[in-house]
């Protein structure tokens, strides 16, 4: 019996250096900002803003670059809420608002160079208002119109995955082998 413990002692210190200190370590970086509203291509404000969707777009300097945890945090009104819809996309939603700040927490270290769009939608949630294309660097974000980002024209702005992050076969192969081993313990025990 005494073996048995040990056993269990060394799996469990295991599991704790190749599962949890790996994500103890983790470096996150990031930055705050918000959306007042204002389409300056339009020179017109929205004051019912219900859908902001996030993006790492694929380019070059993006490579490597994912959300941390659920990506966007701290919204600064407490009817929105953000989703982690797969590592390059989060999806805010909430009721209309003229403005909205956040947080926004990227995985590793930040690059010299990054981009980051969003699209902001008001009453029609199939269209966007306006999609920002915003330039960060070194982990600072550039808000001064031209040089740190850039409103999309509707033809320039690219096709998203927004598809959401499938479950892996091996949690179906763990599910399925966790029920044959339930049963199986179930039907001995008779």
């Amino acid at each position: 019996m005494k073996t048995d413990k040990k056993y269990l002692i060394v799996l469990a210190l295991a599991l704790t250096v190749f599962l949890i200190a790996p994500a103890a370590v983790r470096a996150d970086w990031g930055f705050s900002m918000g959306d007042d509203g204002w389409n300056p291509e339009r020179t017109q404000h929205y004051d019912n803003i219900t859908k902001i969707e996030f993006f790492i777009p694929s380019v070059a300097q993006n490579a490597g670059i994912t959300w941390s945890g659920e990506g966007v945090t701290n919204l600064s009104s407490s009817s929105w809420s953000a989703t982690l819809v797969n590592s390059t996309y989060v999806l805010a939603t909430g009721t209309g608002v003229g403005s909205l700040f956040w947080n926004l927490v990227f995985s590793g270290t930040a690059p010299s160079e990054f981009r980051l769009d969003y699209l902001v939608y008001a009453s029609d949630l199939s269209n966007p208002v306006y999609t920002i294309s915003m330039y960060i660097t070194n982990g600072v974000a550039n808000f001064t119109q031209g040089t740190g980002w850039v409103a999309l024209n509707p033809g320039e702005v690219p096709s998203y995955d927004r598809n959401p992050v499938p479950l892996p076969p091996s949690a179906w192969l763990l599910a399925v082998g966790l029920v044959g081993t339930f049963a199986l313990k179930r039907r001995m025990a008779r």
